[in-house]
């Protein structure tokens, strides 16, 4: 394994679930602070100036849905694994959409995990999440390595009575929290632009003739590009990266006015171009259960809010195995969760019910909501196991990628290799076919 599958891997795993199960931190990492004027003011509206920065990409992976491996912990807390995996998809584009109004980076893709090729990792886990509170656990991470915000975590709770006060709206009642984490970003972020605009003025000021230092952003863009060169020819440009402590630092800069530089760039193009159809095969997922995760939403508000009140009065001591009393039953025979807030009603018949079983009982027990639970169990539990074929078109050979999301992507990383090494290919003839196109060619 070259040195750069090993950048991927080190991305891929040790900086998603598994490095925040684990908390692992490189080098103290303080929350940032709201810095100074970073050349950026607020601009009418929501979005933000654009700080003077070089142009970043974040790429922000599937969330990893948080699913005990028990069965029985997935029912003490409440969780149905396929809407998880679903929400996981979700929550992803929401904080896309959020990132996408602060207006600082140049591109941001929604990818199947960390091995895609960006400046900028959000990783994140859905630690929490029952209809009316949700927990994210999140790191940014950068190409060098570097992790912006160790550890982080957000919450939101929904407030009494904002799914009829947003009803037809469109809105997430967790918005606040997708907008809570954009922020924290964009503050880390801004810290950073504050440097770089700081050590251009300092080199600007230089009176000798040496080499212009790299800022901190110039040099995530660097490791970002040296990295995918790394991976097309480890020849060429293997020694250009070295790995100490987890950390990737630039040994040289290699020639960029060159052909081959040139060709790497092309074919970066085309690796951008195919993460977004894998961004566009989660989007399509993602508006498919837009309507019955909402549903969820609005059905188990109540019923989370009630428990949490139940176990605040020290009303669910010591239950360990009854799934529901007269509360779920009513649940589940008529709806009540979904005909409006009322969970005034729940109160005092919860107290022998095990958490977890009501919540997820109560909607997918319920005879109205057969459709929507029906639906959510397919896509849920088809999701990363099923991906459309995908059909590029290399000089008029048009070669088919199929199976799972990890594996296209495999058989396009390989693809990728090859078009490097084979020179009398133009690279800019290399096209990944649409569906019309691929409709077209069968």
């Amino acid at each position: 394994m070259n040195r750069h599958s090993t950048f991927l891997l080190l991305l891929a795993v040790g900086l998603s679930s598994n490095l925040l199960a684990q908390g692992v931190r490189v080098g103290p990492q303080p929350i940032p602070q709201k810095p100074a004027n970073v050349d950026v003011y607020e601009s009418k509206g929501f979005l933000k100036t654009r700080m003077n920065i070089p142009s970043l990409r974040l790429a922000i992976p599937v969330l990893d849905p948080g699913i005990p491996e028990s069965t029985e912990e997935q029912t003490h807390q409440g969780i149905w694994p396929e809407l998880r995996k679903s929400e996981s998809v979700w929550a992803a584009f929401k904080l896309k959409e959020w990132m996408h109004r602060y207006n600082q980076f140049d591109s941001i893709v929604v990818s199947a995990d960390a091995s895609v090729s960006a400046d900028v990792y959000l990783i994140g886990r859905i630690e929490k999440s029952d209809g009316e509170s949700m927990r994210i656990d999140y790191q940014v991470v950068d190409a060098t390595g570097d992790i912006w915000l160790p550890d982080m975590s957000d919450s939101h709770r929904v407030e009494i009575g904002w799914h009829q006060r947003h009803e037809g709206t469109g809105q997430d009642p967790f918005d606040p929290l997708y907008n809570e984490i954009a922020d924290t970003v964009y503050e880390a972020l801004k810290d950073r632009g504050k440097a770089h605009v700081e050590r251009l003025e300092r080199e600007s000021r230089r009176k000798n003739q040496e080499e212009r230092r790299l800022t901190d952003l110039e040099r995530i863009a660097a490791t970002r590009d040296l990295a995918f060169a790394r991976f097309l020819s480890p020849r060429e440009f293997g020694d250009a990266l070295v790995a100490t402590n987890g950390r990737y630092e630039i040994q040289y800069l290699p020639e960029t006015e060159g052909s081959d530089w040139a060709r790497i760039n092309s074919i970066q193009v085309r690796e951008d171009d195919f993460a977004k159809v894998i961004e566009k095969y989660y989007e399509e997922f993602a508006n498919t259960i837009k309507d019955e995760y909402a549903q969820w939403q609005r059905d188990s508000f109540p019923i989370a809010r009630e428990l949490r009140i139940a176990k605040r009065n020290r009303a669910l001591q010591g239950v360990a195995g009854a799934v529901l009393l007269a509360a779920a039953v009513a649940a589940e025979t008529d709806g009540a969760a979904a005909d409006g807030d009322g969970s005034a009603q729940l109160g005092t018949r919860v107290g022998a019910a095990l958490g977890g079983s009501l919540l997820v009982s109560s909607f997918v027990n319920n005879e109205r909501r057969k459709v929507a639970v029906a639906e959510i169990n397919e896509l849920g539990g088809s999701l990363h196991n099923s991906l459309k074929p995908t059909r590029v078109d290399l000089d008029g050979k048009v070669v088919t990628l199929t199976g799972t999301v990890h594996d296209q992507f495999t058989q396009w990383r390989t693809m990728l290799t090859e078009m490097y090494e084979a020179t009398e290919r133009d690279i800019e003839s290399v096209q990944i076919l649409d569906e019309e196109e691929n409709a077209s060619s069968d």
